[in-house]
């Protein structure tokens, strides 16, 4: 067995910022923005009227020779392209504060750099470069200003990554009843390899996608940021032969049931005209992926602005329980009782509180200090008129946000109805949680009451998938270096209790897991008995830990076979591991900097490893070791 060794660094490190200008190569036509530390480096590049891009970390390269270029309705990008302008290096500070992310505090700076190009009929066309600590980024920008509506029929963007790397990727879904939602599993990949027809039919590889680079020694994950009603969600081509990723715009047939697609698929607007972010987030290690910040350094601030109301918070939740009823009054305030009795925040309403009605469930709630949450159909709010008064009828009854679900469409329609339903919610101070939808985009920054989105195959899945009882511990060490580091996620941790299709995990490792996931809202699937079965140790865990943290660290992090976290709320520390393999490991921390903890105790298996854990009191120690059995886990809770 492989001992690893796991080291905590809590240190202060005094950084220096470097601009460094664009440099204008007259032979190669390219221009190169570096990042305030100078490691991460974007160039772009004219050659012959074609437009390209490389990126490097730390000199070495990261993202081979990849195109730039679009084609527009009325014309075309993609060559014949001249250099027209290029405006100067200017550092941006991005200075926020997010309530659903593993950093509360975001202090960061960027470089920006603006690029300028006209194609053979004098039209323009801007690239916008960003490049910060944690990556590089570009999008596209059409200037003027016209009312006439234009389409972008395709994008030329591609991503080509170096043919010896490694990666995790997820199918995207042909369009279907609940697809695409990706909800899948990661599948380990070499670049250029087809998506497989896993849960669905695949047509093509869906955002984020994580990388290996082993000779730059350099993850980068791809995904988008700052999409907003002028344009669609994207994923990658299923044509990804060389490791080159393409950009591919949503399926004509997708769309949310109850809803009839009113244009075609391809993204339109007027001008002028800005695109999404294209997202490279760059790091030595997975773990620097897990806790970067990229994705919202490059969103549009937030639009809201008293956010005094929202609420960060755990919820109880009857239906993993209850999946089919009996929906009665008395249902839904056991779990409202629960909730109140644990100290959450939250209780969730799901499919069948229209039997009971909102009046009823929600005052007992309100009269016991919860904040009761709603499920609804996302149908319901693409129109105006028909959104407003669902919202308004829910504030009317006391809700305090809403979880709406079964959007399936990643077209521009569903951005508009989802960024309309944010922005509603706001000014009626509800949150909100979104659910068979796309992953998240920045959102979290730019509208703060969106605490979590779904877009993950999650434990609901011990209901559905047959497969996810044999891959879910494999799943798990790979969520947070993917689709956790995009944005909020509501896997709806702590699924003990026996389902349909039977655990492999053991409890240690779905108990640690809800500590390594990060969701505004944390709705925690098991019943009132299975959490009273738990040590009071244990138990006073799920009272203390928060939905969200002071701090967060990866202590180590391999995807697909390990993940440890350490998560700080107040003076309090929590350190959770998962294995995600068949195989034991041995885990050996170092707990030096932990020398003031002086209590502290470790949550493990106990003899039925599938149901139960056991508490070991610790002594104060440099070191700790612990056999990690096979898809199991641990958290360590220190005090001072």
């Amino acid at each position: 067995m492989q001992k690893r060794n796991l080291k905590i660094i809590l240190s202060a490190v005094a950084g220096f910022y470097l601009l460094v200008s664009p440099v204008h190569n007259a032979c190669a036509d390219s221009w190169s923005l570096t990042s305030p530390d100078g490691r991460c480096g974007i160039t772009v590049t004219l050659n012959e009227g074609e437009l390209s891009y490389h990126v490097a970390r730390e000199g070495k390269i990261v993202i081979r020779e990849s195109a730039i270029g679009l084609q527009r309705d009325d014309e075309q990008f993609e060559s014949g392209l001249t250099f027209k302008h290029a405006g100067r290096v200017e550092a941006q500070r991005e200075k926020y504060e997010l309530f659903a992310s593993t950093q509360p505090q975001v202090d960061h700076l960027l470089n920006h750099l603006a690029l300028e190009f006209c194609n053979t009929n004098h039209t323009s066309i801007k690239v916008d470069l960003a490049a910060g600590n944690e990556g590089v980024a570009f999008r596209y920008l059409f200037p003027g200003h016209s009312s006439i509506v234009r389409v972008v029929d395709s994008e030329l963007t591609s991503f080509a990554i170096p043919t010896n790397a490694s990666g995790w990727m997820q199918p995207y879904h042909a369009a279907g009843p609940y697809t695409p939602a990706y909800e899948d599993f990661f599948f380990a990949v070499a670049p250029g390899d087809p998506p497989p027809d896993s849960r669905q039919r695949a047509l093509g590889w869906a955002f984020p996608a994580l990388f290996h680079v082993a000779e730059a020694d350099t993850w980068v994950l791809l995904t988008e940021a700052g999409t907003d009603p002028a344009y669609c969600a994207c994923h990658l081509s299923t044509n990804c032969a060389g490791g080159i990723y393409r950009i591919a715009f949503p399926m004509v047939d997708e769309t949310t049931r109850g809803y009839t697609n009113q244009f075609g698929p391809e993204p339109r607007y007027t001008l002028p005209w800005t695109m999404p972010w294209r997202v490279m987030v760059l790091g030595q290690s997975a773990g620097d992926i897990a806790t970067e910040t990229l994705v919202t350094d490059l969103s549009a601030s937030s639009r809201i602005k008293d956010t005094s109301w929202i609420h960060p918070g755990r919820a109880s939740w009857g239906w993993w329980s209850y999946p089919d009823g009996p929906f009665t009054e008395k249902m839904f305030d056991q779990f409202t009782d629960f909730a109140a009795k644990m100290g959450w925040e939250y209780t969730l309403f799901d499919a069948g509180w229209w039997k009971p009605g909102l009046k009823p469930i929600a005052a007992h709630a309100i009269a016991k200090g919860i904040m009761p949450l709603v499920w609804n159909y996302a149908a319901d709010f693409y129109d105006p008129q028909k959104r407003a008064m669902t919202l308004d009828k829910m504030a009317a009854a006391g809700i305090h946000g809403v979880k709406v679900d079964f959007w399936c469409s990643d077209r521009q329609e569903a951005i508009v109805a989802q960024q309309a339903l944010m922005k509603d919610a706001s000014e009626r101070h509800m949150i909100v949680n979104l659910h068979g939808c796309t992953i998240p985009r920045g959102w979290q920054r730019t509208w703060p009451n969106v605490l979590s989105m779904e877009a993950v195959l999650g434990d609901e899945s011990y209901f559905y998938e047959p497969r996810y009882t044999q891959k879910a511990a494999e799943l798990n060490t790979v969520l947070p270096f993917t689709r956790n580091a995009v944005g909020p996620m509501d896997l709806t941790p702590v699924a003990v209790s026996p389902k349909k299709y039977q655990r492999t995990t053991t409890a240690a490792h779905e108990l640690a897991a809800s500590i390594i996931f990060t969701s505004g809202i944390i709705h925690y699937a098991d019943s009132p008995e299975f959490f009273g079965s738990l040590p009071p140790d244990v138990l006073q865990i799920f009272r203390d830990a928060p939905a969200r943290w002071d701090e967060t660290h990866c202590l180590a992090g391999k995807p697909g076979e390990l993940a440890v976290f350490a998560r700080r709320s107040g003076d309090c520390w929590f350190i959770a591991g998962i294995n995600g393999t068949a195989d034991p490991k041995v885990v050996t921390m170092d707990l030096s900097a932990f020398h003031e903890y002086r209590h502290r105790f470790a949550v493990t298996e106990a003899v039925d490893a599938k149901m139960q854990v056991d508490v070991t009191h610790l002594d104060v120690c440099l070191q700790w070791q612990h056999y990690m059995p096979a898809r199991g886990g641990f958290i360590l809770r220190l005090n001072k």
